[in-house]
């Protein structure tokens, strides 16, 4: 709750564009990713997009514009305080599961870790495929789980649907499922595996298939070209050695403690039906070249209940850790000292604020253009336009000091040229504002937004991480704010 009310902003790129740009870009008449074949002239062609989760924010904001709900920041919200009740399932289920394979204390320590681990109520509100995939896949190691060694025909039916509709939301967590399968054949349960997989399909055909056929006239044609696309794009963003994610889970658990829950995940490969789907998912991502941080943390959770359930059976069979039992209290208190440390602020958080607030100070102005000036760098972030409220912006990027910027501005149609400028990161700023002024004439400031704590502490430890205030100047001079920005950007 804490995070869902007090962390505003987007983390990643794809969490917020690939999701709440496209949804409102729908609802108020626009496709700002030209994803929609309507869209893209006399040849069309899928992108490559699930598109149940961003067309369930289609729906949710269809919603808020009939109650009258305008304001993008109240929008998200809403958002983020339904995606941390999404959240609860993890929680919940992870604590089922770990009291089946353990007893009550160990439960209650996972349930505690899924629910108060540090990054977890933070990424939890965003909107994360790999986060908001994580319920359907715990709910699928249950159902695979409640009957014990051999699951009834219905429970296979069950979890076998809730691993389809995980692929609906993310198509990587089919590994999940081939691995669940693969188990079933293991144990010589033929059936069961025919059973599980029917259940997978269920979701599959109706809900992506179906969705497909309503926009493309033909099934799956969005996943074809999301495979495609990956194979073809495997080394273009990331190629990260195998050991990438073993490195990043042995981080993000807060060493030694995740050593200990390594140690119990690859130790003991029990029970089967969940660990082999899980090591699956793990074996694949560690192969595929493109390895970014978040596409692990789906089984994050499994990972933590499966390796702190074993390592606990191993730690009280162990003579050695008997004899200490104050060690691995001080570890725990460690780990859980450091946690807090990070939970706190966190869940505080304000991610990608300067960008966020530059389009809020922008929102009641009609905006026909934006000028990006990013000479520094030369690496001008993207705009989150739906905090601007306006989609038909042209948006220009000067990243050359030595550009005609009098020749560029004047480029578009006078009703589309740029009004407005926006100068990334402070360094050398009124050196670059004159060079402005002299091209295109006075400009007035409007104002500036400065990056939040999470960000400007993320780019100290990481440079790549660019993170710096956005000055925005109103070209002309005229500080104009008549009020009718939202209105011309909802047609």
């Amino acid at each position: 709750l804490v995070a869902a009310v007090f962390s505003g902003g987007y983390f990643a790129q794809d969490d917020h564009f690939l999701v709440i740009e496209a949804a409102q870009s729908w609802v108020d008449g626009f496709d700002y990713n030209n994803w929609l074949p309507w869209n893209q002239g006399a040849d069309p062609m899928p992108t490559g997009h699930m598109m149940l989760y961003p067309g369930l924010h289609f729906l949710l904001f269809k919603l808020c514009a009939w109650a009258g709900l305008t304001d993008p920041s109240w929008k998200m919200v809403l958002v983020r305080l339904l995606h941390a009740l999404w959240s609860l399932i993890t929680v919940r289920v992870g604590y089922r599961i770990a009291l089946r394979l353990s007893g009550a204390e160990v439960a209650w320590q996972c349930g505690l870790l899924l629910a108060l681990l540090y990054f977890m109520p933070f990424l939890a509100v965003r909107n994360l495929v790999e986060m908001v995939s994580m319920p359907p896949l715990m709910l699928s190691a249950w159902w695979l789980l409640r009957d014990g060694e051999r699951p009834k025909a219905n429970s296979l039916v069950v979890a076998g649907m809730f691993a389809g509709l995980a692929v609906d939301l993310r198509f990587q967590t089919a590994f999940f499922g081939c691995g669940a399968g693969l188990a079933l054949l293991l144990k010589k349960d033929v059936r069961g595996a025919l059973v599980y997989g029917l259940g997978m399909l269920v979701p599959i055909v109706l809900v992506q298939g179906g969705i497909d056929l309503m926009i493309w006239g033909r099934p799956f044609a969005e996943m074809t070209e999301y495979v495609r696309y990956n194979l073809a794009n495997s080394t273009t963003y990331f190629n990260q050695p195998w050991y990438n994610y073993l490195l990043v889970l042995g981080g993000i658990f807060i060493p030694p403690f995740s050593l200990a829950v390594l140690f119990g995940f690859f130790k003991r490969p029990r029970p089967l039906l969940i660990w082999l789907p899980v090591f699956s998912f793990l074996f694949f991502h560690s192969l595929f070249p493109n390895k970014q941080e978040r596409f692990i943390l789906t089984i994050v959770p499994l990972i933590l209940v499966l390796g702190y359930s074993a390592w606990e059976a191993s730690r009280e069979r162990s003579p050695w850790w008997r004899e200490r039992p104050g060690l691995w209290r001080g570890i725990m208190a460690w780990t859980w000292g450091v946690n807090f440390l990070l939970l706190v602020p966190l869940c505080f958080s304000y991610s990608k604020r300067e960008r966020v607030e530059a389009m809020l100070l922008l929102r009641n102005r009609a905006v026909h253009g934006m000028l990006i000036e990013d000479t520094v760098e030369k690496d001008p972030p993207m705009m989150p336009l739906f905090y601007l409220g306006q989609w038909r912006v042209t948006q220009q990027f000067l990243t050359d000091p030595g550009t005609d910027i009098r020749a560029m501005v004047d480029m578009p149609p006078p009703d589309q040229r740029a009004n407005v400028a926006l100068f990334i990161g402070k360094d050398s700023l009124g050196v670059r504002v004159h060079r402005m002024e002299a091209a295109i004439g006075p400009m007035q400031l409007i104002g500036t937004a400065e990056p939040g704590l999470l960000d400007r502490v993320m780019h100290w430890l990481n440079p790549v991480n660019r993170n710096v205030a956005i000055t925005a100047y109103a070209i002309g001079g005229h500080d104009r704010n008549d009020g009718a920005g939202q209105q011309k950007g909802s047609r």
